[in-house]
């Protein structure tokens, strides 16, 4: 809010177009409203001055020529989308990129967490990031991270760090609303000095905490909210829904196809909500991770504002969870999330309600989409070369390296293979058993169990962690990578501990993205030299890049590209969501024992 008394002379013009004394600015004329406040729709005229709605009207009004005038009949008119849970580097694009993807697809603002990039490139990466959120139409407001680094130092390393000082200065820029919440929550539990400062400093700003509690039922989900955060975004099952929602917790539905929600869960919550009257006032969505290509193709809230409605939501209902319901929660919803006299004017039209589509965004008053035009800035934007070549190793990898040997001699080893999330949410480790060659324990590929090891790239300290994974599953070759959450150190995966040093070398070479090698050969890369996460090529260069990548690791590695694969590897690092993660440290239980674990026993 502008604090200077321009906002009171604006007010003051918002009421002589109200009375009808004043001609607005712009007029959505004979719209069929979706009524995000009162759940309903029915026609009206909304009146736009400046930046803001300054009346929602009956149909029928005469308006001056000088007025612009949308003729809106036969169309929706409904408050732009809100995500309440993002972050910006996962989709592997500049913010322009993500602006020109997202806005034409009904969503005018996102609250992102820039911890990704600050995990690498620390308080200055995140500050690159929002400057250049700046010069685009798309409201990007500041999830200030709730921990940088995501654990301990024992547990994983990091480049960034953010002190307690440093997250209350973060909550001086502009942009910030909220305190987010991306951290184990076991940290909540055993009452860590540090988040139950940073807890006690949203309090007093009177900002929203966000959290995650990934299955906390009982006393632990109540202890964890008495903490502090007010949402979740993890949650895996209909029940938990319920009982977060019981509890007074905010649930942010983000759709993980066989890792957490998918739309099964949808069709059963609606259900639930149409049976028991459940109330939806605490439901959210948003997208969370999303790569370039899912963005490009299947959508961003559009496409989950579509599967709750296939699921059985009513359409008006469904479009709370976009809008007014994350206002609220953001504490918002005083200036955004509804249409309604006084509110910013960020307007979306749809052709087709329950397809959701868009055919024109309003953000601020202004037209910045319309019939196939996006009226953003377009081109290439150029991160600074700072931001760039992060990936430093001791030395160049050797095969010799990546490997594990045995505790005892033998002919076989015992291990600990971690594997990626499932269906309810969780990486397990199982233990198998592996061959012994030359010294060297060997992967299984006919079996689906990869060499992994996850490599310190941020100081070049040489600490690797190693051990294996049945993951992608690869017949063949390797693929390293430096998009791992949420330290983004670089992950290698592969039949053979050769193939693996070749493609981390490779990916030290182009600043970091993803590397596949086969038989000795680099056959597909997708570089991301911004802090090893994001690329300056558009969306279409990255999402074409992805797709072949994927159909090499598919059709020449071997992989198993069910269930959105590539995406769940990037999380097998991850610390923070039981039960386990792998990083340069070797296995870490991430439950409640919270330590590393030996990958041979």
């Amino acid at each position: 809010m502008d604090k200077s008394g321009r906002n009171e002379m604006k007010r003051r013009d918002l009421i002589g177009v109200a009375l009808g004394v004043d001609p607005p600015d712009l007029v959505v004329r004979s719209a069929t409203l979706v009524n995000v406040l009162s759940r309903e729709l029915h026609p009206a005229d909304i009146l736009v001055k400046d930046s803001r709605i300054a009346a929602v009207l009956e149909p029928g009004g005469a308006y001056d020529r000088s007025v612009r005038v949308i003729e809106a009949e036969g169309r929706f008119a409904a408050p732009g989308f809100i995500d309440p849970h993002v972050h910006l580097e996962s989709s592997m694009i500049t913010v322009a990129e993500y602006a020109r993807a997202v806005i034409p697809r009904g969503t005018t603002m996102v609250a992102a967490d820039p911890h990704e990039i600050g995990n690498v490139l620390g308080l200055p990466g995140m500050k690159a990031l929002f400057e250049e959120a700046s010069a685009v139409p798309l409201r990007v407001m500041l999830r200030v991270p709730g921990r940088i680094p995501a654990v301990p130092a024992w547990m994983e390393t990091s480049n960034g760090e953010l002190s307690v000082a440093d997250t209350r200065a973060m909550f001086d820029w502009p942009e910030a609303v909220c305190l987010a919440g991306d951290i184990n929550p076991n940290l909540v539990l055993r009452q860590d000095q540090e988040q139950l400062e940073k807890f006690e400093l949203a309090d007093e700003l009177g900002v929203t905490i966000s959290g995650q509690s990934p299955g906390l039922s009982g006393r632990a989900l109540s202890a964890f909210i008495a903490a502090g955060p007010e949402d979740s975004h993890v949650a895996s099952s209909v029940d938990e829904i319920v009982e977060n929602t019981r509890a007074g917790m905010r649930t942010v539905l983000a759709l993980r196809p066989a890792r957490r929600l998918e739309a099964t869960h949808m069709m059963e919550l609606a259900r639930r909500v149409a049976e028991d009257r459940l109330d939806t006032r605490l439901f959210q969505l948003c997208t969370d991770d999303i790569h370039a290509h899912d963005l490009l193709h299947e959508g961003h809230l559009d496409h989950r504002l579509r599967a709750l409605i296939q699921a059985g939501f009513d359409p008006v209902e469904a479009f709370q969870f976009a809008t007014i319901n994350v206002a609220h929660g953001l504490r918002v919803d005083r200036d955004y999330g509804s249409i309604g006299p006084g509110k910013m004017a960020d307007i979306v039209l749809l052709d087709d309600l329950r397809a959701v589509t868009v055919s024109t965004a309003i953000i601020a008053g202004e037209i910045v989409y319309t019939d196939g035009e996006y009226r953003g800035p377009t081109g290439s934007v150029s991160y600074p070369d700072w931001t760039k070549s992060t990936i430093r190793y001791a030395k160049p990898l050797t095969a010799a390296d990546l490997s594990l040997r045995p505790t005892r001699n033998a002919d076989t080893a015992t291990v600990r293979c971690i594997t990626a999330p499932t269906g309810r949410g969780k990486k397990t480790a199982t233990e198998t058993e592996l061959p012994v060659l030359d010294g060297v324990i060997v992967p299984a590929p006919e079996r689906g169990i990869n060499a992994l090891a996850v490599v310190e790239r941020h100081k070049a300290s040489g600490e690797i962690g190693r051990g294996f994974a049945s993951s992608l599953k690869l017949r063949r070759g390797a693929i390293a990578c430096s998009v791992n959450h949420d330290a983004h150190n670089v992950m290698l995966l592969g039949a053979n501990h050769e193939d693996m040093a070749l493609a981390g070398n490779r990916l030290a070479e182009i600043g970091g993205g993803y590397v596949l090698a086969c038989d000795g050969e680099i056959v597909a890369e997708l570089a991301l030299p911004i802090a090893g996460l994001m690329s300056e090529a558009s969306i279409e260069d990255v999402a074409s890049d992805l797709t072949a990548l994927e159909g090499a690791l598919n059709g020449i590695l071997g992989a198993d590209l069910s269930d959105k694969a590539l995406i769940n590897m990037n999380f097998l690092s991850l610390p923070n969501i039981p039960d386990y993660g792998f990083t340069n440290k070797g296995l870490v239980a991430s439950d409640k024992r919270m330590q590393l674990v030996e990958s041979v026993i």
